[in-house]
């Protein structure tokens, strides 16, 4: 049977395409690999960060509460995301804030004597904070109101991620030792046993800053846990100490037994659920919220930058808000897109929704199987990943933005982390938020507010003159003074040109005063009456852009147009102009007068825009 041209050449287009297919589902799916064995990395690091101090020995509960929220994170947001290979999870910035509001939930138990029931109020907080997460943010992203937080001044930013930081870095502290960095327990931490945990976790940390550093490839950090691991228990074997020893000794996790997850939202966990407690938690769950929005809009700006992938910040709200509720409602916590993971996704080749779908069976798979890996795993390895996060966190932030900063600005983020860190982060800021807007109006009020100024004798119109009107100019256009305003006028650049113009009277003659102001054509007609510099010396607001004049009082006969605004006393003829795209002419209308003069006057305009 013979076969057409036409049939062959759509049997080969479509073994292309199905090559094409498969090829581009492999690599989403190795990528997709990588970034979910990554991903288990971070997620035991955050649950063993979260879950420290008083709630270690329910650390089983946290690392399924973690790969709840994994699994659920990086499906929901790889099916709704516009970028179609971004990865979730529990990341660095939300992962402190949760540990530091777990912190203070359970010492809140502890002080009111409820330390047998801590762990199912615990669970149902982390969900409760998961669910208004995810209600701020789909409300963001349906309101289109997502680009509002990119006005966030950058001292707050720079500044609240600074103390996440310090934070990371005391929690990575208490994770290899069980003690965070503070002055009462300096001299614990500097006793032999917790100073060589210490060493050990820095080595990591500082292998993975140079080998990072040195290759730029983010298959490093996973190659170096892996041989941190198998350092560690090469190690133990060269001294002989047993992994039962290595685990009494606080060198590995203890093992977790088998942990039964239940949904947190049933009536008698809500009947003994501490709700007093949120009025004293209230500044730790705004600062959460806060903190995944900004995430969400740093990770997503530092995706774009990387990969040269638009996104949609409005729809990323909504998946990652979305991500947030389902995983309320099983018993996660929050979750937002990743930076790094999804750097690494695209970096080895993932450019579909396949990848973010890997990582989420990868998750779902380690969840079924349980915690029990748990108990090979060294402490210092976990917490040198830890102390590595908080130190590029605290380098980014708080060294290196005194390079782009002005002074006023980086002490304005330095002093934001250091409330944050000493009074926590809605003290930093809403502290900061004000510090930032002093500083705006502080900066923009140092701004002149005349561009340039002149007279009446070396500035005129293009109206062809007779020799005598040009005699009269020469003689009196002195007394004629103009200025040209541009920029915003308030606070400060407001006053500055009410002592400008109280000492240009002082000394000059001066019998009319000519402001220039500007605004886009299409706002001219709209505009009714006119602002004089004494009006914007008394707190009004004006921003000023593109030619359109305004004046008063009645000018000579030989002064062909009213430009100017008078010094006299009231009462005073308001005039007011209107530039004419088409006739490129200015019509000036004033009230009559008693001089005589015609109540309207058509001009030539004296200047061009």
């Amino acid at each position: 049977m013979a076969t057409s041209p036409e049939l062959v050449v759509d049997m080969i287009e479509n073994q292309s395409r199905l090559r094409g297919a498969i090829d581009t589902g492999l690599r989403d799916l190795f990528g997709g690999a990588i970034s979910g064995v990554v991903s288990i990395v971070y997620c035991v690091s955050y649950a063993a960060f979260i879950f420290s101090g008083p709630l270690a020995p329910s650390l089983g509960y946290g690392i399924a509460a973690t790969f709840i929220s994994t699994t659920i994170g990086a499906s929901v947001v790889a099916l709704r995301s516009s970028v179609p290979f971004t990865i979730a999870g529990p990341d660095s910035p939300t992962s402190v804030v949760t540990a530091t509001l777990v912190a203070a939930f359970v010492a809140w138990l502890v002080a009111n004597g409820a330390t047998d029931h801590v762990l199912e109020p615990t669970l149902l907080l982390m969900a409760l904070s998961s669910m208004l997460v995810g209600i701020l943010l789909c409300g963001l992203g349906l309101a289109r109101a997502g680009r509002a937080i990119r006005f966030v001044p950058y001292p707050v930013i720079g500044g609240f991620l600074g103390a996440t930081g310090w934070l990371m870095v005391s929690g990575a502290s208490q994770v290899i030792t069980d003690m965070r960095l503070a002055v009462a327990n300096i001299h614990a931490l500097l006793g032999p046993a917790s100073l060589s945990k210490l060493a050990a976790a820095a080595a990591i940390a500082v292998s993975l800053y140079f080998g990072l550093r040195r290759f730029g490839n983010p298959l490093v950090l996973l190659g170096l846990i892996l041989a941190g691991i198998a350092a560690a228990h090469l190690a133990f074997f060269a001294t002989g100490i047993s992994i039962t020893e290595a685990q009494a000794a606080g060198w590995l996790f203890k093992p977790e037994a088998a942990v039964a997850l239940t949904l947190p939202w049933n009536f008698d966990e809500l009947s003994r659920f501490p709700w007093p407690a949120l009025s004293h938690l209230a500044g730790d769950i705004i600062a959460m919220m806060f903190v995944t929005v900004m995430s969400v809009l740093l990770n997503m700006t530092g995706i774009e930058l990387e990969t040269r992938y638009e996104a949609d910040l409005e729809r990323e709200l909504k998946a990652v808000g979305s991500a947030n509720l389902l995983s309320a409602s099983l018993g996660g916590y929050v979750t937002c897109s990743s930076l790094s993971r999804t750097t690494l996704n695209y970096e080895v080749g993932g450019r579909g929704r396949l990848s973010g779908l890997t990582v989420a069976a990868i998750s779902g798979l380690v969840l079924a199987a349980g915690s029990g890996f748990l108990a090979y795993v060294p402490k210092f390895v976990l917490g040198g990943l830890l102390l590595y996060s908080g130190l590029y966190l605290l380098y980014r932030w708080l060294l290196d933005s005194w390079r782009y900063l002005s002074y006023v600005e980086y002490m304005s983020l330095a002093g934001i982390a250091l409330i944050i860190v000493e009074w926590g982060f809605i003290a930093g800021v809403l502290i900061g938020i004000v510090a930032g807007l002093a500083t705006f109006a502080l900066s923009v009020s140092r701004v002149h507010a005349i561009k340039f100024s002149f007279d009446g004798s070396e500035y005129h119109s293009s109206l062809d003159r007779r020799p005598d009107e040009l005699a009269l100019l020469a003689e009196y256009g002195c007394e004629i003074q103009g200025m040209f305003l541009h920029s915003y006028l308030f606070f400060g650049s407001a006053n500055r040109l009410h002592q400008h113009v109280k000492a240009l009277l002082a000394k000059q003659k001066c019998r009319f005063l000519l402001s220039l102001e500007s605004t886009h054509p299409r706002h001219l007609a709209s505009r009714r009456s006119s602002r004089s510099p004494t009006s914007a010396a008394r707190g009004s607001y004006s921003r000023v852009s593109r030619a359109t004049w305004k004046t008063s009082s009645v000018p000579p006969s030989f002064f062909p147009t009213s430009l100017w605004r008078p010094i006299s006393t009231p009462p005073l003829n308001h005039v007011r102009t209107r530039l004419s795209r088409r006739t490129k002419r200015m019509t000036a209308t004033r009230a009559p007068c008693a001089n005589g003069l015609p109540k309207r006057l058509a001009v030539r305009r004296m200047l061009t825009s």
